[in-house]
């Protein structure tokens, strides 16, 4: 029998980048579930009732993202909904479905504040391989390092990009980031703290095009290498086209006091975006994406290698 393939490396052999893939839903719902009994689709996880579900799916058609959550499998028998900086308990399915609908329906949770920073760390190996022998690596090392007091650590069903494990979503700041290691955990964790991206990690703004997003990670390495703040560097974003083979675009940024040129181009990559369909033999999607060239700076026109 051949050995496993793990799409996370073979992403990362093929070169794929990981800025501008930050798109995320506008809402997020969290539902305590044990990881034990997560299912695909999650809406069909064990022990659901059919009202539960049917909830969790129609929010799910909404275009809200619903993450099933789980700590260490140690959670008491209360269902249970976060969003939005929001916690509530519920005394029974029933009660916690009506919640749900009401949410997707617009009506904001009632319940009490929790102003923790929160962290989904996908771990959910019935979605792929990779999020659990990455995700839940990863998960591991944040929980060791984490202050509960101030971070509400999470482990998540798929968020996103099984390829770029451990994925996570840091929430109330709608952040995305890929490929955070057990050893970045001290690192991410002190920058989140500080207000800050974790650029190593981070998949780009999830408002933006995906040129911009590429753009404005590239602006943010470079402005950090030479100590420069990030909230001092700004893309002064242009229309752009979508990635395709052969496309080109300059965007201008500022970092401090340097004005910047970027020069993006496309690359067509080849696309596994979960293990089983790898492992399986299925081809990869040939898939356009913008990454940065080079930045130089109007000061000289220097070019610069990112």
């Amino acid at each position: 029998m051949s050995a496993h393939v793990f799409c996370r490396d073979l992403c990362l052999a093929r070169g794929e980048p990981l800025a501008g893939t930050g798109k995320l839903a506008q809402r997020t719902l969290l539902l305590r579930w044990p990881r034990g009994k997560w299912r695909v689709p999650r809406f069909e996880s064990a022990d659901m009732s059919p009202t539960l579900s049917e909830a969790v799916r129609l929010a799910m058609q909404a275009g809200i993202h619903v993450a099933l959550v789980d700590r260490t499998g140690e959670f008491d028998a209360l269902p249970h909904l976060q969003a939005e900086g929001i916690a509530a308990d519920y005394d029974s399915e029933a009660a916690l479905a009506e919640a749900i609908t009401r949410f997707t329906a617009g009506t904001p949770l009632s319940g009490r504040p929790d102003t923790r920073t929160t962290i989904l760390c996908c771990t959910d190996s019935r979605r792929d391989a990779c999020c659990a022998r990455y995700g839940f690596a990863t998960f591991k090392a944040l929980r060791a390092a984490a202050d509960p007091e101030k971070i509400n650590l999470l482990q998540a069903t798929h968020v996103g990009g099984c390829r770029f494990a451990a994925s996570l979503v840091v929430l109330p700041q709608r952040q995305r980031y890929g490929r955070l290691s057990p050893d970045e955990a001290p690192a991410f964790l002190a920058a989140l703290e500080r207000g800050e991206i974790y650029i190593s990690a981070y998949r780009g703004r999830p408002d933006l095009p995906e040129a911009i997003q590429a753009a404005e990670v590239a602006a943010l390495a470079w402005a950090e290498k030479r100590g420069i703040a990030q909230a001092d560097v700004h893309i002064h974003a242009q229309p752009t086209i979508p990635p395709q083979e052969g496309a080109e675009l300059s965007l201008a940024a500022h970092a401090g006091p340097t004005r910047l040129h970027l020069r993006l181009r496309t690359e067509i990559l080849p696309v596994n975006g979960r293990c089983d369909a790898l492992n399986e033999g299925i081809e990869p999607e040939m898939t356009p994406r913008w990454s940065v060239a080079a930045i130089s700076e109007a000061t000289n026109h220097r070019e610069i290698s990112t």
